[in-house]
C-alpha cells in the first residue's frame, strides 16, 4: 500500500515538472523604472531623449555621468544652459544640492523629474514632497486610467494626459510662497510639477517620472505633454545636459566623497541587521566550534622544480596587466636569441642579406621571414601593441618554428 502511494506521488510530481517545462509562458515586458536614455523598455527614457533632441536640433546633448557637484565644478557651460534629469530616485548629498542651486542661480535652468526628490534639496528651497510607494503601501495595487495635467496658458493646447497603469499619487505638499509656483497637477488636483525661481535661473521639479516614460509618451498623443513642458524652458539654451548618473543611484552618497563596503551596508537597515547577525554567529563559531575540531596536520610536499611554475606565473601576470607591448618585446627577444644560437646569425642589424641567409638556413620561405621581421620592426617602434597585433606576431613566430629545418 505504501509503495503504491509512493509511486502515485512520484508520478504526479513528474507530471507537474514536465508541464511546467513545456507549458507556454507569457513573457511580460520589463516594468522596472530605469529611465536610461537608450532604454526602449516601457519605463525607459528613450522617447523623451529623442523628443528633446528634436526640440534642440542644433544642440549636442551632453551626457553627465557624475554627481552634480563634480559636474558643476569640472564642466564649462554657457549661461542659460539647460540640465535635465529623469530618474526613479534623486538622491543627493549637501554638496550636490548646493551645486544645483548655484547652477540655477547663475541663470541656468534645471529640470528634475523623480518620484522621490531628496529632502536635502527640498529643505534648501523650503518645499516638501509627499512620496507614495504604490507598490509596497497598497496591498492590491490596481491598474486605472490615471492622468496628469499642466496649468493652462498660451502655450498649452491640451490640459490633460492619461494612460492605463498605476495611479499618479506623488505630489508637493509645501511650496515656497514667494519663489515657488505650481505648473502641473496629478488627477487628484494635487501639484506634482512646480518651478522655483532662484537668482537668474529656474529650477523645475517634477515628481512623476512615469509621465515621461516611453509607455506614457507613446500612449495616444501624450508626447504633447513633454513638448508643452519644454515650452516652459529656454528655447535657446547655451548648452543642453542630460543626466545619466542619478537614474542608477539608489542611495545618498556621503559629503566627504568616501566610500566603503561597510558604510554602504550600514545605509540600509535590513543589510545592517544581517551583517551583525552574521558577525555574531561567526564569533560564536570561533569560540565554541574552533575548540572542538582537531587542527589539520599539513602535508609536507616534496621539493619541486619551480622554474616552470615561475614562468607560468610571470606570463599570467603580464596577461592580467594586459601589457601587450611587454609581452611582444619578450617574444621578440626569445625569438632572436633562438636565431642567434641555432643559426649563428647576427640579429642586431636586420637587413635584406640577413633575411635571405636566414631563409636559406631555416628552409622557411623568403616572404614569410620578411613579413615576420617587418612585424617585429613595427612592434619595436610602436608605443603600444593591440591584441590583434600580438596574436598576429605569435602566429608568425609559431609558423616559423613549424617550417624551420
Amino acid at each position: 500500500m505504501f509503495k503504491s502511494t509512493y509511486y502515485i506521488i512520484l508520478f504526479f510530481l513528474y507530471a507537474i515538472i514536465l508541464y511546467s517545462c513545456i507549458a507556454p509562458k507569457s513573457k511580460l515586458p520589463d516594468l522596472k523604472e530605469k529611465y536610461g536614455y537608450k532604454d526602449t523598455k516601457p519605463f525607459g527614457a528613450y522617447t523623451a531623449y529623442q523628443i528633446i533632441k528634436n526640440i534642440y536640433p542644433d544642440k549636442i546633448i551632453n551626457l553627465n555621468k557624475k554627481p552634480f557637484s563634480k559636474f558643476y565644478n569640472s564642466t564649462h557651460f554657457d549661461s542659460a544652459s539647460f540640465y535635465i534629469n529623469i530618474s526613479n530616485k534623486f538622491y543627493v548629498n549637501d554638496a550636490d544640492a548646493q551645486s544645483v542651486l548655484d547652477f540655477v542661480y547663475e541663470g541656468n535652468t534645471a529640470f528634475i523629474s523623480s518620484s522621490m526628490i531628496d529632502t536635502v534639496l527640498m529643505s534648501k528651497i523650503f518645499c516638501r514632497q509627499e512620496y507614495t510607494n504604490w507598490l509596497s503601501e497598497t496591498s492590491k495595487p490596481k491598474y486605472v486610467t490615471t492622468s496628469v495635467s499642466l496649468l493652462p496658458d498660451e502655450y498649452s493646447f491640451k490640459d490633460s494626459f492619461s494612460y492605463y497603469y498605476y495611479p499618479f499619487v506623488n505630489y508637493f505638499s509645501e511650496i515656497h510662497g514667494d519663489r515657488g509656483r505650481i505648473t502641473g497637477y496629478n488627477q487628484n488636483r494635487k501639484p506634482n510639477f512646480i518651478v522655483f525661481f532662484w537668482g537668474k535661473g529656474r529650477l523645475f521639479l517634477h515628481c512623476e517620472p512615469r509621465a515621461l516614460s516611453n509607455y506614457f509618451l507613446l500612449s495616444g498623443d501624450n508626447h504633447l505633454y513633454l513638448k508643452q513642458i519644454m515650452q516652459l524652458m529656454n528655447d535657446k539654451p547655451g548648452n543642453v545636459f542630460w543626466d545619466d548618473y542619478y537614474n542608477k543611484i539608489n542611495y545618498r552618497e556621503s559629503d566627504d566623497d568616501s566610500f566603503s563596503t561597510l558604510s554602504a551596508i550600514m545605509k540600509h537597515a535590513g543589510l545592517a541587521m544581517a551583517f551583525w547577525i552574521i558577525l555574531i554567529l561567526l564569533l560564536l563559531y570561533i569560540l565554541f566550534g574552533g575548540k572542538r575540531k582537531q587542527r589539520i596536520v599539513p602535508v609536507v610536499k616534496p621539493v619541486q622544480n619551480t622554474s616552470i611554475a615561475f614562468t607560468e606565473a610571470v606570463a599570467a601576470l603580464y596577461l592580467v596587466e594586459k601589457n601587450n607591448k611587454n609581452i611582444a618585446d619578450k617574444m621578440v627577444s626569445y625569438f632572436n636569441e633562438f636565431i642567434r644560437t641555432r643559426y649563428f646569425l647576427n640579429i642586431h642589424t636586420v637587413n635584406a642579406d640577413l633575411i635571405t641567409v636566414l631563409s636559406k638556413k631555416s628552409g622557411v620561405e623568403h616572404d614569410k621571414v620578411q613579413s615576420l621581421y617587418y612585424a617585429i620592426q613595427q612592434i619595436g617602434t610602436a608605443e603600444s601593441v593591440s591584441d590583434f597585433e600580438l596574436l598576429s606576431l605569435n602566429e608568425q613566430i609559431q609558423l616559423f618554428y613549424k617550417k624551420r629545418i
